[in-house]
């Protein structure tokens, strides 16, 4: 198995063994990186390039590789080498994310886009189906975007382990919405929290427990996403949560890695991004900095997990176009490669680089939020 790192895509990985390859999704394709025999890592191939690649995942089974691409669609590679786009059945071509399920015996692949929308594969992507259900859920009419085109996405995908046909959408913004029935029906589970979500882990062994990161609170939810409670207290210098993983094998273990403040604070050319780790379910925080510079610029805006027996390795993709790797459940890291092209979601890399300036009048953020925001600037 080949190891992906993308902003939508796969972030957990169980192998026998550790694999020397990693395939990024980048802004301009997807590059190919492998370890060498000494530990370091090179450049070996790059694929669609002209494309900004936005998710990534390999079919287990199959060995079948699907890429999410901005304005173009879902790509397809039996090999890693050669692909040809998919796109039947799939009437939105900017895909954002995708995840795998298997539901009895059936692989079944999911696909979310801008607009926020959820497409279904039964057959490994060749060709895709709406999930209607989604069309009916509550407040469909608010999900937006806080910046040009003003349109909201579904971020990513969460599929509870245990269960294939409960699944959590992350609309951003939009909000935490789930279903039990595979889709026909959804839930909004964002009372009391903003609708900016990101990212969501279910508790492989607990389900009910739901962790959640999104653009302004880091949230745990013991009952299912019904009610919540923030966990920032202990992971003060983000506060723009973004990517989390756990160790599958030990899910009491986390990497959460942000932002200090929302993206429109960055065009100072800095995210000032902090990561930090937990080993028992998030009741206690450090920060992990160990390797990493004293004042991290880039955004982190792609994390991955591999994990081999209790070992593992966490993979982390900036948009400064650098991967950083963990080989201590996030206690320590090491740049493996850089100067590839940035990795990064839609805009949040031209806002690093000074390529996109947003005013105050290009970015609909509430006030109330705003104010979080100036808590979270004062900190620093």
């Amino acid at each position: 198995m080949t190891v992906c790192l993308s902003p939508g895509g796969a972030t957990i990985h169980a192998a026998n063994q550790f694999s020397d390859e990693l395939m990024v999704a980048t802004v301009n394709g997807i590059v190919v990186i492998k370890e060498n025999s000494n530990g370091s890592w090179r450049q070996i191939a790059s694929h669609l390039q002209g494309h900004h690649v936005c998710a990534l995942l390999q079919d287990p089974d199959s060995g079948r590789f699907l890429a999410g691409t901005h304005d173009g669609g879902i790509a397809l590679s039996d090999d890693g080498e050669n692909w040809h786009f998919s796109n039947s059945g799939l009437d939105i071509e900017n895909v954002y994310s995708l995840a795998r399920s298997q539901q009895d015996g059936d692989t079944l692949l999911y696909a979310g886009t801008e607009p926020a929308a959820l497409f279904c594969s039964s057959d490994l992507g060749e060709s895709w189906t709406r999930v209607a259900g989604l069309d009916g859920a509550s407040n469909t009419d608010t999900w937006t975007f806080p910046a040009p085109p003003f349109i909201g996405h579904v971020k990513s995908i969460a599929i509870d382990p245990q269960n294939a046909e409960r699944i959590y959408l992350c609309v951003e913004q939009g909000g935490l919405y789930s279903t039990e029935d595979g889709g026909s029906t959804w839930t909004e589970h964002t009372a009391g929290m903003p609708n900016d979500a990101h990212r969501a882990i279910i508790h492989p062994q607990r389900p009910e427990r739901i962790y959640l990161a999104n653009g302004f609170f880091f949230n745990r939810s013991d009952d299912g996403g019904q009610t919540w409670f923030e966990m920032a207290d202990q992971i003060s210098r983000i506060g723009y949560a973004d990517q989390l993983v756990y160790h599958p094998n030990k899910p009491d273990s986390m990497v959460v890695a942000g932002g200090y403040a929302t993206p429109d604070a960055w065009a100072t050319g800095s995210a000032k991004s902090a990561i930090y780790k937990t080993s028992d379910g998030g009741e206690n925080w450090t920060q992990a900095s160990t390797g990493l510079p004293d004042e991290i610029m880039p955004s982190f805006e792609a994390g991955s997990i591999e994990a081999c027996g209790s070992a593992s390795r966490i993979f982390l993709g900036n948009t400064h176009g650098e991967v950083w790797l963990s080989c201590d459940e996030g206690e320590s890291w090491q740049q493996i490669i850089a100067d590839i092209p940035w990795i990064s979601k839609c805009f949040h890399a031209d806002l690093i680089h000074g390529k996109l300036v947003l005013s105050e009048d290009d970015v609909q953020i509430p006030d109330e939020l705003r104010v979080k925001m100036a808590e979270m600037v004062d900190r620093e």
